[in-house]
């Protein structure tokens, strides 16, 4: 079997787009995210590359961080797929990451707009809210979070954490508190197509 990784560079012109995005895709499972991005930039660049092409190259950037690579491609694909809930809320993530944090809270105002208790929104919202000193917001968004997500959920029990501090914040009182940063999913997992 030929590995695709040690072909010359021009030898991915024998594949077409949808090809190149299906093999970034086992690429990206397998965590050979040089050989992935190789293969999505070549299928981005065909005349009209597929809307899995475009969110798969701007997932796979704002991973690497390469915010301001990802922010058009999600745009691109969300003018395509107003209605994307997951993409929308990632595009917030995009912002967060980049330091621009009321522009990343805007964008989860409108995930949760149409999905209210959206958890993954309700709890960056709730971490954003915190990061700029809101602390009422970010108990409000917590308090919505609570209610309406399951206590196996990954974002229940990082609300737990935020909680903490934000009661820890409160009382003066920092030892044993968990650390914001540390609250904060990785890139891997914030932009994983499902949440």
């Amino acid at each position: 079997m030929t590995n695709l990784n040690t072909l010359e560079p021009n030898a991915f012109t024998f594949f077409e787009a949808d090809e190149l995005t299906a093999l970034a895709r086992v690429d990206v499972e397998r965590g050979a995210l040089d050989a992935a991005l190789h293969k999505l930039k070549l299928a981005l660049a065909a005349p009209t590359p597929s809307q899995d092409t475009i969110i798969m190259t701007a997932r796979l950037y704002a991973q690497l961080g390469l915010v301001e690579r990802a922010k058009p491609l999600f745009q691109r694909y969300l003018s395509a797929q107003p209605d994307a809930l997951n993409e929308m809320f990632q595009f917030g993530m995009v912002h967060f990451d980049g330091g621009q944090i009321t522009e990343a809270l805007s964008i989860w105002d409108q995930v949760l707009a149409s999905h209210p208790t959206h958890p993954p929104a309700l709890f960056y919202r709730a971490l954003a809210s915190y990061q700029l000193g809101q602390i009422a917001e970010a108990r409000h968004a917590l308090d919505i979070l609570y209610k309406s997500t399951a206590h196996d959920n990954l974002y229940f029990g990082r609300a737990k954490e935020l909680s903490q501090i934000l009661d820890q914040a409160a009382t003066g009182a920092r030892l044993g508190a968990p650390s914001p940063e540390g609250l904060r999913m990785t890139a891997k997992d914030a932009y994983k197509s499902e949440h």
